[in-house]
């Protein structure tokens, strides 16, 4: 539900100003805003509070201290398990310098991590060239007078090979050695050997965008090419290592440091936070004002905890509301903790409104209901229950996928309950066992029953949106929006009863009253609305006959199992039945979870949802620690 808020204004003489922020950021209740302009215009004592130098001074050391513990957290990879202790603002400088001990050792290892990886990936680069390389080397009788050139072409381009070759014959006198290796699938690696009087020549001729030339690493240079390729081999086998050893050591800092670096980081963001909070404020000459938005319920320990702490030197008052500032209320959404889960379907929506609805008991009540009516399967309802419980516990950390797995927890619940009503477990296997029966009916057999259901929860649901605009709009005073709501609930239950009649399901005697009401309706309609009312009215019946869908996909659902078993049971082997149908259950289990999720929303967002929610609230964020 949408809690009741109400707006408070704080003042206080100047030299309590730094103790009143931090009581405030320790309660945590109030949504602090800016003092409003015609504050400073009707009152000529009254002004923006400036931030002291200090404070500056102060700001800008814990930026500085921001960007360099995020800096640090960089370089730190997360351990799988660490706590967040909490720090003290004040602990903030002794904590930085703690840090500075471990910081450059940090970075040091960071930078021999990189530099080990870097030089791993260049020696496998190299390696394969050189080696391919080295059993010419003896031909050549030394490396003193001749230059080395490593290339690579692409493999569209193997041409090109042949016309260097023939290059190079003529510019040397025959005097070189070519040598080709494939490297890889796209690529391949040419080394080149001539005297180095040509050098100028030959380089003039390795000009072109499929040759790239590959030059030995600046460490390597001065070797001969026996030397460097065994130097590589060392180093290539010396590297695993100390690349472990350096990785240990930055995980044994990550262990000890990372949790307390989290506390330190959130700290400063805490004292920045208090900082920041004093441009919200005015002032006059000695005192300082400071305004927002509390929930009502909490008002009066608000009140209280500030006069046990300042007593009568800092007044906590209430303001009246004006009409203007309604729209600017923060919404705070509080439900009971059975309920919560539940919220995450309104992430995907602007917030609603102060004074308006909050869905979130309606979804609670009607996602699962839609889900179990769809999905229908003891068996299918208890396998999405298992996964639910270890997604929950998979997730724990992490509030929106937990919500997802506790909504998806009770949906399972209502399909187990609704399996039982439909006698389904796996299908039509709890009955072919003979252990289940239908209670209500077969949905694969009484489609017109479940057709007749299905448009009577879209009756239902679609008025009941309505209702709770209608009501909604009284309870804000806007009578003319409530009465057109209550017209949409006349016209389509009187259209029903005409229905009803014209097909024979209700006496004959209600057919004049219908009409009566219907055309009544329909007029008192585009009085309210205009001429548009009557085309909002059919896209109201496509809403109520949207909710077919559920019957359509629980039957798919059941169709799919019941050809699962059928296909299981054709097969001469067991083992080869049991896996053919399992293989289809469990398609059936993935699109069980999906699809009716999909569709449940959909009936929300767009058949429910659309008759009373107003989205462009803004949410309560209260003045608090990280």
């Amino acid at each position: 539900m949408i809690e009741k808020m109400s707006k408070v204004q704080i003042i206080g003489p100047k030299k309590l100003l730094d103790d009143c922020i931090r009581t405030l950021h320790a309660l945590a209740v109030v949504h602090i805003e800016t003092v409003p302009a015609e504050v400073t215009l009707e009152d000529a004592f009254m002004k923006r509070l400036p931030i002291e130098k200090e404070k500056l001074k102060e700001k800008e050391f814990l930026d500085r201290a921001f960007e360099r513990l995020k800096n640090v957290l960089m370089l730190l990879s997360p351990p799988h398990f660490y706590s967040t202790p909490k720090v003290d603002v004040r602990e903030i400088k002794r904590l930085l310098a703690e840090l500075s001990a471990v910081e450059g050792g940090i970075k040091t290892l960071h930078a021999a991590r990189d530099d080990y990886t870097e030089e791993l990936s260049m020696i496998a680069k190299y390696e394969r060239l050189l080696k391919g390389f080295a059993p010419i080397v003896p031909r050549l009788g030394g490396l003193k007078n001749f230059d080395i050139v490593g290339l690579t072409i692409e493999k569209t381009r193997e041409d090109i090979v042949g016309l260097l070759d023939a290059e190079i014959n003529r510019i040397t006198g025959g005097n070189y050695e070519i040598f080709v290796e494939d490297l890889d699938e796209h690529t391949t690696g040419v080394v080149l050997t001539y005297p180095r009087k040509y050098d100028m020549s030959v380089r003039h001729l390795l000009t072109g965008k499929s040759i790239s030339e590959v030059r030995l690493p600046e460490e390597y240079e001065d070797m001969t090419l026996i030397n460097a390729l065994k130097q590589m081999e060392m180093r290539k086998s010396d590297l695993p290592g100390l690349l472990a050893k350096t990785e240990g050591e930055l995980d044994e800092i990550s262990r000890r440091w990372y949790g307390r670096l989290i506390g330190i980081r959130k700290a400063v963001e805490d004292a920045l936070d208090e900082i920041g909070v004093i441009t919200y404020a005015a002032q006059t000459r000695f005192t300082f004002v400071i305004e927002g938005w509390v929930p009502t319920k909490t008002l009066d320990a608000l009140v209280a905890k500030f006069g046990e702490i300042f007593g009568e030197g800092v007044v906590v008052r209430e303001l009246e509301i004006k009409e203007k500032e309604v729209e600017l209320i923060p919404v705070y959404i509080r439900n009971p903790k059975i309920l919560r889960p539940f919220e995450v379907f309104l992430s995907a929506l602007p917030p609603p409104r102060y004074g308006s609805v909050d869905p979130t008991p309606y979804i609670a009540i009607f996602f699962p209901a839609f889900f179990g009516l769809i999905v229908g399967d003891i068996g299918y309802g208890a396998i999405v229950f298992l996964l639910s419980l270890y997604l929950r516990h998979r997730f724990r950390n992490r509030e929106i996928f937990g919500d997802i797995a506790s909504v998806l927890m009770v949906s399972s619940l209502s399909a187990v309950v609704f399996g039982f009503l439909f006698g389904e477990f796996f299908g039509d296997l709890g009955s072919r066992l003979g252990v289940l029966h239908p209670i209500i009916f077969h949905r694969s057999e009484a489609l017109k029953t479940f057709l007749v259901l299905a448009i009577g929860i879209g009756v239902g649901h679609v008025v009941l949106g309505f209702v709770i605009g209608a009501v909604n709009h009284l309870h804000r005073h806007r009578p003319r929006e409530a009465g057109a709501k209550a017209t949409y609930i006349v016209l389509i239950l009187s259209f029903l009863f005409v229905v009803g009649v014209i097909f024979d399901y209700l006496p004959r005697s209600l057919f004049a009253p219908g009409v009566v009401a219907l055309f009544a309706a329909f007029v008192a309609l585009i009085v309210m609305e205009g001429f548009l009312g009557p085309l909002e009215f059919i896209k109201v019946l496509g809403n109520i006959l949207s909710y077919v869908r559920i019957m359509a996909v629980g039957t798919a659902s059941v169709v799919m199992a019941l050809v699962a078993n059928k296909i299981g049971g054709l097969s001469d082997s067991l083992v080869l039945g049991i896996l053919a149908a399992s293989l289809i259950h469990i398609l059936n289990i993935v699109l069980s979870i999906v699809s009716p999720a999909i569709q449940s929303m959909r009936l929300h967002y767009v058949e429910f949802f659309s008759k009373f929610y107003e989205g462009g609230g803004r949410l309560y964020k209260p003045f608090k620690k990280r």
